[in-house]
């Protein structure tokens, strides 16, 4: 069974390197690193040339397209009979890789989720948690189970609970699913995603479909965040902040993809979610499920708090919505609601009881700090301990155990 990672990339060459580290670093040789390059106009191209591994395939794709395009171009350059794709400032943890593999090859599911890690790539003024990585007891060393999407979370997606899906869910993003899948569910042969943000309108679009897929609580790759991130382009619109800049690309470059969502998302995260459902619905033609707009809308309006000078676009792009839609009505109702708390209660009290079974540590190393060194100190601290918890899952505490025992050698950090 090959099994394709796969990394788009674009004028990141300062994250990339360490990034492609972490894969070649995975002892498997049915493994292909696909590397897609979209028109960097930095040393990208020198240094993904840089690494003489037979599994590298690099693409360049000749001229700057959207993020969608990349994808989709990286995909099907692709030749696994699965398929992962993480960022450029991301990281996958090369010695727990053999264990997604068992994974794979035991169940054959369609896809498998799993807890992603976290990492803050440090720079001055971007974040305060930056450095480091975080251990979470209840997302590390846990049983897999089965879930069909669709039976799990239609109702949550259609209703707005977004919290629900989340990490339970299928994607390709931190994430694994089946070539056979992808082919299976996608728009039209050799398009697998029809809206601007590739991996949310995969996720949207498995979810409504359903399917057999895997999830396993154990942290098979991180997600590094830092001021280039595609994540950091959305809610700092202020033209001084660090994603400014990576916002006004990502944008221009949507407007150029002929399949532009049927909604603009004004770059906050809420209307992304928002305008790839409309864009997933429509394009598929779907009518089983009507989503619940006036939650849909209080959602998206939302994104006004932290973004004051975009609130009157927010308003114009959800009238102009709600008026094509005929869901006048429910957009007038979610304004007339009162504001909701980010989480609820019962939310807040889960998220302090997972904080407090955790522990954060530094990943610097011999004076480096980045993604490989994350996936270095990930891999130092959790050992080869989950196939043993694999066969026998009551050994699942004790090897937390180890885990903390092991963890005491390293700057412990808040």
């Amino acid at each position: 069974m090959k099994i394709s990672i796969i990394i788009p990339t674009r004028e990141r060459v300062q994250y990339l390197r360490y990034s492609i580290q972490t894969a070649l670093d995975i002892d498997d040789e049915n493994l292909e690193v696909v590397v897609c390059n979209n028109a960097s106009c930095d040393d990208t191209e020198a240094v993904v040339l840089s690494f003489t591994d037979p599994r590298i395939h690099y693409v360049n794709t000749g001229a700057r397209v959207s993020m969608r395009e990349n994808f989709n171009r990286a995909m099907n350059e692709s030749s696994g009979d699965y398929v992962i794709f993480f960022g450029d400032d991301d990281g996958i943890v090369p010695g727990q890789f053999k264990y997604l593999r068992q994974l794979l090859e035991t169940h054959r599911p369609d896809g498998l989720s799993w807890n992603r890690a976290s990492y803050g790539w440090p720079g001055d003024g971007y974040a305060k948690k930056t450095g480091g990585v975080r251990f979470y007891q209840h997302g590390t060393f846990g049983t897999p189970y089965t879930y069909n999407p669709k039976d799990r979370n239609l109702d949550a997606l259609m209703g707005c609970q977004l919290s629900h899906l989340f990490p339970v869910t299928p994607n390709i993003y931190h994430g694994c699913v089946s070539r056979a899948y992808l082919d299976k569910v996608a728009p039209s042969k050799g398009l697998y995603f029809d809206s601007v943000i590739p991996d949310v309108n995969f996720e949207y679009r498995a979810n409504i479909l359903g399917g057999n897929f895997l999830h396993a609580d154990h942290p098979f790759s991180i997600n590094g965040y830092s001021p280039a991130s595609t994540g950091s382009a959305h809610n700092k619109n202020a033209p001084d902040a660090p994603g400014a800049k990576a916002g006004q690309v990502f944008a221009k470059e949507n407007k150029t993809d002929p399949l532009e969502d049927v909604m603009d998302h004004a770059l906050t995260v809420p209307l992304v979610y928002f305008s790839t459902l409309e864009t997933v619905i429509q394009r598929m033609g779907y009518t089983d499920r009507v989503p619940d707009y006036t939650a849909w809308y209080l959602y998206a309006l939302s994104a006004r708090k932290n973004n004051a000078e975009l609130a009157p676009r927010i308003m114009e792009i959800l009238t102009e919505h709600a008026t094509r839609t005929d869901t006048l009505d429910q957009l007038e109702a979610a304004i007339s609601s009162p504001a909701k708390s980010k989480r609820t209660l019962g939310e807040r009290l889960a998220r302090i009881k997972t904080q407090i079974a955790s522990f954060r540590v530094s990943v610097d190393k011999d004076g480096e700090n980045t993604i490989l060194t994350a996936a270095q100190v990930y891999d130092e601290i959790l050992g080869d301990q989950y196939g043993a918890v694999l066969k026998d899952a009551n050994l699942r505490r004790s090897v937390w155990k180890g885990v903390k025992k092991r963890s005491k050698a390293y700057t412990r950090q808040l």
